[in-house]
């Protein structure tokens, strides 16, 4: 009965995406490798698939196949500590999986957690405590944590100042993250991470937070305003030297209403009425807020003279 639901297509390719995160990109190259050598031309089955995977690069994913058996979407709660004299900052990350009907309890899954920390003049050198300095990636400033158990803590040494985790990067793991960024901290992700998710998901929860805002402010008949900290991201955005204004255009784009409807249900239940209203003032205030900005962003992407979907095009449409 799911051969045609967003678990086939999407968790599907997401599970074979993390495989690639784990084993790495030499490391899935030969797993495919011996995958067609095999099994060319064949009818075959996931287990087929990460068998070859296993094999090819001699790593057990026993574990990681709890991914192909177990139904609904992960939850990662995660918690920091910073040791300011030691120069120490502690990621707890602890998963969950909600039951769901036959499977009232989950087993722990195998879960790629990429990340970076992000300071005031960039990202930070990561030296995880208790491994060894590896000459080869001394100026590291991202890697992929390994989730296996119900809860993990990970320290991070030998760094100047507390960061901002960037967590999730690359979209690395389907799963919800749970983790309590201050706007500020939203903020900084938004305009300064180097990964394209971490920083549209960061703007995506900075607009949900006003968007919250927005719909308290109506629900108590008072005049809303717009948070000055989204403004200032998104005019950020409209910047000449900002990157590819496809990734602007993506980043600008509120979330949509049936993400919103998804989000408050998830918290306990949606006013339809209300995520709409409000979603219509936030647009409206932040037209007018960056009015100036839009018209040079116009200005400065003319239409071509001739329509072509190539993407030097696509990005200033």
């Amino acid at each position: 009965n799911n051969f045609y639901t967003l678990t086939v297509y999407e968790k599907g390719a997401e599970v074979v995406r993390m495989l690639h995160t784990l084993l790495g990109e030499d490391g899935f190259r030969a797993g495919s490798d011996l995958y067609f050598e095999r099994h060319d031309g064949q009818a075959v089955t996931c287990d087929d698939f990460v068998a070859a995977m296993a094999d090819a690069t001699g790593t057990d994913l026993g574990a990681f196949k709890r991914w192909y058996a177990q139904a609904g979407t992960p939850e990662l709660t995660v918690t920091d500590h910073w040791d300011e004299a030691a120069g120490a900052y502690t990621l707890t990350v602890r998963q969950h999986t909600p039951p769901t009907p036959g499977q009232p309890e989950k087993a722990p899954l195998v879960v790629p957690l990429a990340l970076g920390l992000l300071g005031d003049a960039g990202n930070l050198r990561l030296s995880l405590a208790g491994e060894a300095a590896d000459g080869e990636q001394a100026d590291n400033t991202h890697r992929v944590l390994i989730l296996e158990e119900v809860e993990q803590s990970f320290t991070f040494t030998g760094l100047p100042e507390r960061p901002v985790p960037a967590l999730l990067r690359g979209f690395s793991a389907p799963v919800r993250l749970d983790y309590p960024y201050t706007r500020e901290q939203l903020r900084a992700l938004m305009t300064r991470d180097d990964d394209g998710f971490v920083r549209w998901d960061a703007g995506q929860q900075l607009m949900v937070a006003a968007l919250d805002d927005v719909q308290a402010a109506l629900a108590a008949g008072e005049a809303p305003t717009l948070d000055p900290l989204l403004a200032e991201a998104c005019q950020a955005l409209l910047d000449p030297a900002a990157p590819d204004p496809a990734v602007a255009a993506a980043m600008l784009a509120l979330p949509g209403e049936s993400t919103l409807v998804e989000l408050a249900a998830h918290a306990g239940g949606a006013d339809i009425d209300a995520i709409h209203a409000s979603r219509e003032w936030l647009r409206a205030a932040l037209a007018e807020a960056l009015e100036d900005a839009l018209l040079d962003c116009v200005r400065r992407h003319p239409p071509a003279a001739a329509y072509a979907p190539v993407g030097e095009q696509i990005g200033p449409r």
